[in-house]
């Protein structure tokens, strides 16, 4: 069984981590490592960790989504994560139980394929399936707001089959075997915030050829917040630069 390396960034979500009960299950598992990126050098935080047995580290300025995960990475690496391992992105409001865990584990270690997503639900009841499963987003895509829709158009769940290939997923649950993610040389820091999890997706499938495989049967919820979606916000602003971004970047070569 190979080991799994999760790691968390918290931007002041203190209070999801702490209130997260399965998350110290999870951090037991004899293969599993949580390893949680504290973007605000939160006291609080690094005492929960301390007390819980988490590895914790600190950012000395605050840095975007895909900047911390690479120091995740790294410590991670430092703590003797070797390429057939599994380096897991959880976002911090998401919730999986250990079960989920030792699920996952199962079928990743059993098949060829280097990256992963796995059925995230909006609700305890894992009635509401969230629209985590993206197609690429080309220029076209602004049509999309006209009809009051999302930029990137989103796969009908409940149609596709397990183990299915898709084009991305969320970076709110993404699993990657180290080795690949290395390769990839982590995730483009350009972006501070979205379009991060785009961008890695593509270039994994554009250089190596890997695409995202769909779990269906493993579970987890996400609360989730789509800030986003606030007209004239400051993350409606790091969203759309990020769309032209990566959209310039499909342009041009990976």
């Amino acid at each position: 069984m190979q080991k799994i390396y999760v790691t968390i960034v918290s931007h002041y979500n203190d209070d999801d981590i702490i209130s997260n009960s399965n998350l110290k299950g999870v951090n037991a598992l004899e293969n599993v490592t949580v390893i949680i990126r504290d973007n605000v050098s939160s006291n609080r935080l690094e005492e929960f960790c301390g007390d819980g047995g988490f590895q914790y580290s600190a950012s000395k300025s605050k840095l975007g989504f895909g900047a911390n995960n690479n120091r995740n990475f790294d410590e991670a690496s430092k703590l003797g994560m070797t390429q057939d391992d599994w380096f897991v992105l959880i976002n911090p409001d998401v919730d999986i139980t250990s079960d989920m865990i030792n699920k996952l584990s199962v079928i990743i270690d059993n098949n060829d394929n280097h990256i992963f997503a796995i059925n995230l639900f909006s609700d305890d009841k894992f009635s509401k399936m969230e629209y985590s499963l993206r197609k690429y987003p080309n220029f076209l895509s602004f049509f999309n707001v006209l009809k009051g829709k999302s930029f990137t158009e989103a796969y009908k769940k409940d149609g596709v089959a397990d183990r299915s290939e898709v084009d991305w997923a969320a970076g709110s649950f993404l699993v990657f075997k180290a080795g690949l993610y290395e390769r990839l040389n982590g995730f483009d820091e350009n972006y501070f915030m979205y379009f991060e999890d785009v961008d890695i997706c593509y270039r994994a499938n554009k250089i190596f050829g890997e695409k995202v495989v769909y779990l269906k049967d493993v579970h987890a919820v996400h609360k989730g917040g789509y800030r986003n979606r606030r007209l004239f916000s400051p993350h409606f602003r790091w969203y759309i630069s990020s769309l032209i971004r990566f959209l310039f970047k499909r342009c041009s070569r990976v």
